[in-house]
């Protein structure tokens, strides 16, 4: 929770307005608006936050309190607050009646680049009300949920308002956020542990969390745990479930992750580099014998139909599937497909790439994981994701990609910034006459000062006496001093 300083920075940085701020600052004291109730199809609690030192409520345990756990755990998110206020909301209906009606929001969310009033609500509910009430909930082109009349009463506060949809939340994400919660700040990592845990990971990206978990001379269970929930080793969260440690990769960082996704992508020459290089776990498959994860259990895909798909679980179970809904929950992120384990794309290359990877940063990474990305779009011509770059710089980028795709058959290298070889790297080696030279030169210097220092102190004194004395009236005031007059006046 931020201090009074910290919310005073963070409202300034922002420029919100005199009244936008005193609301916010009313609502961080005040309490709930309403209390929330269990009904036939909810259920209801509180969540005990560390973030906000308080009790946060839920009203849906499978959406609201999966909003909860990601914003206690997102870092752009500050603050939240639940059942912040109540808004008035205007509208019309289906047959054009005007309809006025008390709206409580689920959050009040501030986040590092502004303040957001968010209703969350599942997808289906969504859809639904979509057609009863179509000027109050709607989907625009980019296909989010957007609610008009809400947007329009908290503009009028200077808040934002935003429609949250279950599909937003990846089960996989929030299962491993409650299975790590533990580690976030209780499990102490010996200094040795740290050491030993991120040298092994660094030496080898894209180990398996059950290689790294059996090699006990380097760590424990718990230390390797508690740096990945603190993002000292990086893991997607959202990819495979933690229980399922054979399907899980760690790496040192997400740079270094994303660096390795691209690398691979390349190699393998995927038709849409851009998309499959974003490292996602949702792939479709297309095979039978292909492994995915569902409700937090692996299954085999054992027949693909023409409408049908049948798996089959561990326990050997079959479950029966229609194709369009298996493929909707793969876009929902409810069925996912663990990345196979790989080896360090990096030694597939070429010895100079090798070395230029290695030595790259994960701020360089990072620099040249944007790169790609727009230079993917760049070339592919879509204009709206290069919006803001120079197309001169775009250029410039394409045309490394090709002289390292040239040089070392990956492009990629291109693409990282040349900030640290910059300036004149040659070892210099100076020569025994530069040396006896660069000597006397530094005596004389010295011998000078010393002179110089001599003189000034054997000099001062007969100056202070030579000093000319102003002359004074009777009055003892000074008066000017006597212009000198030149050979001329």
């Amino acid at each position: 929770m931020l201090t009074d300083t910290q919310f005073q920075q963070w409202y300034l940085h922002l420029g919100l307005s005199a009244e936008t701020r005193d609301l916010i600052a009313r609502l961080r004291t005040a309490p709930p608006a309403r209390r929330v109730g269990s009904r036939a199809h909810n259920v209801s609690g509180a969540y005990a936050s560390r973030k906000m030192g308080c009790t946060i409520q839920f009203e849906s345990h499978k959406v609201e309190l999966w909003a909860i756990y990601d914003m206690e755990y997102d870092r752009a998110v500050l603050e939240y607050y639940d059942q912040p206020m109540v808004l008035e909301l205007r509208y019309t209906s289906p047959s054009g009646r005007p309809v006025k009606v008390q709206h409580t929001p689920d959050f009040l969310v501030l986040h590092t680049d502004g303040a957001v009033l968010e209703e969350w609500k599942p997808e289906d509910r969504l859809r639904e009300l979509s057609i009863s009430q179509p000027h109050r909930y709607q989907r625009d082109d980019q296909g989010r949920w957007r609610c008009p009349p809400g947007e329009e009463a908290a503009s009028c506060l200077g808040l934002q308002y935003r429609v949250r949809s279950s599909a937003e939340l990846s089960p996989t994400y929030i299962r491993n956020l409650i299975f790590l919660e533990d580690y976030f700040f209780a499990c102490v990592v010996p200094a040795t542990h740290f050491t030993a845990l991120l040298g092994g990971v660094t030496a080898s990206p894209g180990i398996t969390l059950v290689q790294l978990l059996q090699d006990g001379a380097l760590a424990s269970v718990d230390s390797v745990y508690a740096l990945i929930a603190r993002n000292h080793l990086y893991v997607d969260l959202k990819a495979a479930p933690l229980v399922e440690p054979q399907h899980v990769l760690v790496y040192p960082d997400q740079p270094t992750a994303e660096a390795q996704a691209l690398l691979r992508a390349a190699r393998l020459g995927a038709a849409d580099r851009a998309e499959s290089a974003r490292w996602s776990s949702r792939l479709p498959p297309t095979t039978t014998g292909t492994h995915v994860l569902w409700d937090g259990k692996l299954w085999q895909i054992v027949n693909m139909g023409h409408t049908m798909i049948t798996l089959r679980s561990e326990e050997g179970a079959l479950t029966d599937l229609a194709q369009d809904y298996f493929l909707h929950q793969i876009d929902r992120g409810m069925i996912t497909v663990p990345r196979p384990s790989t080896t360090d794309e990096v030694s597939r290359l070429h010895p100079e790439a090798q070395q230029l990877l290695r030595e790259a940063s994960p701020d360089a990474l990072a620099t040249a994981n944007q790169r790609w990305y727009l230079v993917s779009a760049y070339l592919e011509q879509r204009h709206e994701e290069v919006k803001g770059y120079s197309p001169r710089t775009l250029r410039a980028w394409a045309a490394h990609l090709r002289e390292a795709e040239i040089k070392y058959q990956c492009g990629y290298v291109g693409l990282l910034p040349k900030t640290v070889r910059r300036g004149n790297r040659t070892k210099r080696q100076r020569s025994h006459m530069h040396a006896r030279s660069t000597g006397r030169i530094i005596g004389n210097a010295w011998r000078v000062a010393c002179q110089f220092s001599l003189n000034e102190r054997f000099t001062g004194s007969l100056k202070a006496d030579k000093a000319p004395c102003r002359r004074r009236s009777a009055k003892g005031r000074a008066l000017p001093t006597p212009r000198r007059r030149g050979m001329g006046s």
